[in-house]
């Protein structure tokens, strides 16, 4: 399936990602919410964990990444956001690797490959799929990470020139990074991000779990962290502003905050929607019966 795939991605790669994809956003507006029930399969493969969604080029086609235990694997789904929001898998992708603590799926508009995010107990990297499937490693992390908490964002910019890399949190303090690499001269530039300080956040767990390009100084970028069972979680929707200089991205503005839904636990992932109208976040049940792998529609206005 994946090579029939790539021959058809890759033959489309002067169509652009998106014709009217929105540029600015003002608020987010519930338009939907769909759920896949606990140990369901595909062809054998359960699906569960996800990470990662990324829109594809063709009809409705879009990418979940799970963490791969064995057999390193993406889901194709079908996602239709009209008049009833629903989510379908209908097909799989295998990758040359035997397993992928895969954070975060991304395709570059330049160059139309898939790009993946990995964290590792004390590393993480970036790696670019080729045609046969393989992974090339591009970017790897430099110094001691926090345990579990390395490279969980990735996106691109409009043109695809620039690589955005998330780390989820620092060793200490609220101060995360959001690296961008220039994929044609290798010029890195770290900006600095200050993550939310949350009374009830005992542990210093809040943390970047997913970045997403609105356009060229503008990024989407979503906070999470659990805060045990009397205080639930915390998942807070931010749009923010690269600077033309100096290195500290600034928060213009709180998107939604989804931490007073009981059902809502643990996003992990965002795209927009083939339309360009709409966000799709996805949530990681953690293999858990006690969460919950969500799809959540949200309206751009």
């Amino acid at each position: 399936m994946w090579n029939k795939f790539l021959k058809l991605f890759f033959l489309t790669v002067a169509i652009p990602f998106f014709t009217t994809r929105a540029q600015t956003i003002d608020t987010l507006v519930f338009c939907g919410l769909d759920s896949i029930a606990f140990n369901a399969s595909f062809n054998g493969v359960v699906i569960e964990e996800l990470s990662g969604i990324e829109y594809t080029v063709h009809s409705n086609n879009y990418l979940l990444l799970p963490q791969s235990k064995k057999n390193t694997h993406l889901f194709v789904a079908k996602i239709q956001t009209g008049n009833k929001f629903s989510v379908s898998v209908d097909s799989l992708i295998f990758l040359s690797v035997p397993q992928l603590e895969g954070e975060s799926v991304r395709i570059n508009p330049a160059d139309k490959h898939m790009y993946i995010a990995e964290e590792e107990d004390n590393k993480s990297f970036i790696y670019k799929v080729d045609k046969k499937n393989e992974l090339k490693k591009i970017f790897s992390s430099k110094g001691k990470l926090r345990h579990n908490k390395g490279y969980e964002g990735l996106c691109f910019s409009p043109d695809g020139t620039t690589m955005y890399i998330g780390l989820e949190s620092p060793l200490k303090g609220n101060i995360s990074t959001i690296t961008a690499v220039n994929l044609e001269t290798g010029k890195q530039k770290v900006y600095n991000y200050s993550l939310d300080i949350l009374e009830h956040d005992t542990k210093s767990d809040n943390g970047i779990t997913e970045i997403l390009t609105l356009n060229d100084t503008t990024l989407i970028v979503v906070e999470r962290t659990y805060m045990g069972p009397k205080y639930g979680n915390s998942i807070r929707i931010y749009k923010a502003v690269i600077p033309q200089s100096g290195n500290e991205i600034i928060k213009e503005k709180l998107l939604t905050n989804f931490s007073a839904s009981p059902y809502i636990d643990n996003i992990e992932g965002v795209t927009f929607s083939a339309s360009g109208k709409e966000l799709i976040f996805v949530s990681d049940n953690n293999g858990n019966p006690r969460q919950r792998t969500l799809f959540i529609c949200m309206k751009i206005e």
